[in-house]
């Protein structure tokens, strides 16, 4: 369960619940976890599927800094750790400027 924090407002108005259940589709999560395997950003392969499903409103950087927070909470449920933040993004038409590497705990 997602633990708001100071997006409890945002995730109250802006359809918090749908993104969280997105973020947590299996497919969305092992997208995460092979861009982490790869030493990328976890949310950087989430950007054209997140658009495709809640349109271009979901830019919104309010929305964009819930995202990463879910994220984080999802990486480290699954037994990962933060490794570096403000990871640069640089794939242009990517939403994301720049996100979180996670590392798989116990892994080399």
């Amino acid at each position: 369960m997602y633990r708001p924090d100071k997006f409890a407002m945002t995730f109250k108005a802006e359809g918090g619940r749908m993104i969280w259940d997105f973020l947590n589709e299996r497919e969305t999560v092992l997208r995460m976890e092979t861009a982490s395997y790869l030493g990328r950003p976890a949310i950087e392969p989430l950007s054209p599927l997140l658009l495709q499903r809640f349109g271009p409103s979901i830019k919104r950087v309010r929305l964009k800094q819930m995202i990463g927070h879910m994220v984080r909470q999802i990486m480290e449920a699954r037994g990962y750790r933060l490794d570096r933040s403000n990871v640069k993004i640089s794939r242009i038409g990517n939403m994301f400027a720049s996100g979180s590497r996670y590392v798989k705990l116990g892994a080399t």
